[in-house]
């Protein structure tokens, strides 16, 4: 458009040099403007108190509460969804999260050469109905609101202890480390209670997520919420995918062959070996007991050891919290949580673990055999309920048979290793059986754990085929290090005892070797355990 400066109000050419003439009273009329002019902050403010703004999305979210039976859900239509992470930067920004912290992610399914397919998937908390996250903690952090169902974690009552992370199949909860606790979403429930919509509903520019109430009658138990989640039986999830293009079958995460080293956990390492080597130590002291083959001295000191060995381990185990000075706090899922179970073994463990010093220095053999029998069978107990811990995770690589034949075999293999060295320092002739038992022991628990790894590496549908996988190309350096110590123990040492060449102090060198194996295959245990979680994070 050409502007006309003849019949501008302000400006007039009536000079050959195009002299402009100002009005004399502009400025003061632009300052008084300045004066009266409404920030975008203070119009929206304004607009927000008249509720026009929060309107605007009734319609994604209840305008009432659920009733009996019905809970609220997130809804996401897959068609909507594009993948710019609206959704989760405003989450972490209402919620104030920290850098490296998010409650929402973004993931992505896709398909084959042949058949290509490629859909976004934003994810949060599903607020299952039957949450797994709650069912584990040991410290009762977690509250499903009974009216809408929301589960919520308490902060204030957490302990850090990390185990609903390892029960979410879906890789939910979050370890805060600044803080000491786990966090995640609530789906914004203040803003609900309120009538406002969460942050990831107002933000999302093409309406994709919503809020809505679901029937708990009619929450799925079995199938998944989308390809590449976890089986829904286990939690019964409430969030529903939907989409005019039905999800392929061959759809697939998009880093379903990702291999990630999961977290070690090292103070859970040291305290899961320790343990099962002082439970062991206990069993094997008392059938040698029972069986005449040390006297009351003897049996006393391997006693002593044991203890010692659980007490450290025991210990040990509180380094693991990130808020250890509540640990006194997690008995108190015992009802549901076999962690919590654990905590409470463990500590009836240590005080069955104390009677066998009492009867030693009270000085009757026949009671310090019931003694260490009873400390043994509260050893034997407190092993059993750190399998179930892990075993109820539903994680491919802590299934039932292996986690047990991991956790009884080091039992068996360090609970016959530490009497025979004490033994050989002795001179007891128990010894003689205890060293050539603990060297089979150790070849059978190596090659059960070898064959394992070789069947899962080769047979893609095997369970836990991704740990395999995690074990050989990510961590092979561990692998043969465990292979050079088995051939050490079960070759070179055997020569040398056979010949009688310093029998305790080698012996004592064995089972060093076979203790520190131990530690790496339980580091492993962790690091390859290959979590479940939503496709695609």
């Amino acid at each position: 458009m050409i502007h006309d400066a003849a019949n501008d109000p302000v400006m007039s050419g009536s000079s050959s040099f195009g002299a402009v003439h100002t009005r004399p009273d502009i400025l003061q009329e632009t300052l008084r403007e300045q004066q009266t002019l409404r920030t975008p902050v203070a119009l929206f403010s304004e607009e927000y108190d008249a509720k026009s703004v929060r309107d605007r999305f009734t319609h994604l979210i209840p305008l009432s509460k659920p009733n009996p039976g019905e809970q609220y859900g997130f809804e996401v239509n897959l068609d909507a969804c594009t993948g710019c992470k609206a959704c989760v930067a405003a989450c972490h920004s209402l919620n104030g999260l920290d850098d490296d912290e998010s409650w929402r992610d973004m993931g992505l399914l896709i398909g084959t050469r042949i058949q290509p397919y490629q859909q976004t998937v934003t994810t949060a908390c599903h607020h299952c109905a039957e949450p797994a996250c709650a069912d584990g903690c040991p410290v009762l952090a977690y509250d499903k609101d009974p009216i809408t169902g929301i589960v919520r974690h308490l902060d204030d009552q957490c302990i850090g202890c990390s185990y609903c992370i390892l029960k979410c199949p879906y890789d939910v909860p979050k370890f805060n480390l600044k803080r000491g606790i786990v966090r995640k979403c609530d789906m914004c429930q203040s803003r609900l209670a309120d009538g406002e919509a969460p942050a990831c509903v107002q933000a999302c520019p093409n309406e994709a997520i919503k809020i809505k109430v679901v029937k708990l009658d009619e929450v799925p138990d079995r199938g998944q919420i989308i390809a590449g989640a976890f089986e829904s039986s286990y939690t019964r999830p409430t969030t529903t995918y939907l989409s005019a293009k039905p999800i392929p079958d061959h759809a697939k995460p998009a880093d379903a062959g990702a291999l990630r080293l999961d977290h070690a956990h090292l103070p859970l390492t040291v305290m899961l070996v320790l343990t099962q080597m002082s439970a062991g130590t206990f069993l094997i002291n008392a059938l040698a007991a029972w069986l005449g083959a040390v006297d009351l001295f003897e049996a006393g000191i391997v006693s002593l050891v044991a203890l010692v060995l659980g007490l450290a381990g025991i210990s040990l185990s509180i380094l693991h919290l990130g808020q250890p000075l509540k640990a006194w706090r997690a008995f108190m899922g015992w009802r549901k949580s076999w962690l919590s179970r654990e905590i409470i073994a463990f500590g009836l463990f240590a005080k069955l673990g104390m009677l066998p010093l009492a009867a030693w220095w009270w000085g009757d053999f026949g009671l310090l055999r019931w003694a260490i029998t009873l400390a043994a069978f509260g050893g034997v107990m407190a092993v059993f309920t750190s399998v179930m811990v892990y075993v109820d995770t539903r994680r491919p690589f802590w299934s039932m048979k292996l986690t047990f034949g991991k956790f009884f075999g080091t039992m068996l293999l360090l609970g016959t290793a530490v009497p025979g060295v004490a033994w050989a320092w002795l001179h007891v002739p128990a010894a003689q059986v205890a060293i050539p038992v603990a060297l089979v022991l150790r070849w059978l628990v190596s090659l059960f754990e070898m064959r394992e790894i070789k069947l899962a590496q080769a047979e893609e549908s095997s369970p836990w085929h991704l740990s395999a996988r995690i074990l050989t190309e990510k961590l092979p350096h561990l692998l043969k290090t465990r292979r050079i110590m088995l051939a050490i123990v079960g070759i070179v040492l055997p020569t040398i005892i056979i010949t009688q060449f310093h029998v305790p102090v080698i012996f004592t060198l064995s089972v060093a070797i076979t203790l520190a194996s131990q530690l790496i295959e339980r580091y492993y245990f962790f690091t390859a355990a290959a979590g479940n979680k939503m496709p695609g994070n």
